[in-house]
């Protein structure tokens, strides 16, 4: 649909809109691609250390009270 609407076909007006925000919004993506994938590598390293810090201390760990008792 988005070929059809580009190759001269007015179709929606609204629907035009969108793809040219979107349209944007992917150039600036690519423009910027080196610092966006920096920022998700950095944002999935974050994750994943929440994420074994947080299994640490509800998941694997026993309370040191009860540790040696039987």
């Amino acid at each position: 649909m988005t070929v059809m609407n580009r190759a001269g076909n007015p179709g929606n007006p609204r629907l035009q809109e969108r793809i040219e925000v979107i349209d944007q919004t992917i150039d600036i993506m690519e423009r910027h691609a080196a610092s966006m994938s920096a920022a998700e590598d950095e944002l999935i390293e974050e994750m994943r250390r929440w994420d074994r810090e947080y299994k640490d201390e509800h998941l694997h760990s026993v309370p040191r009270s009860r540790k040696h008792v039987r």
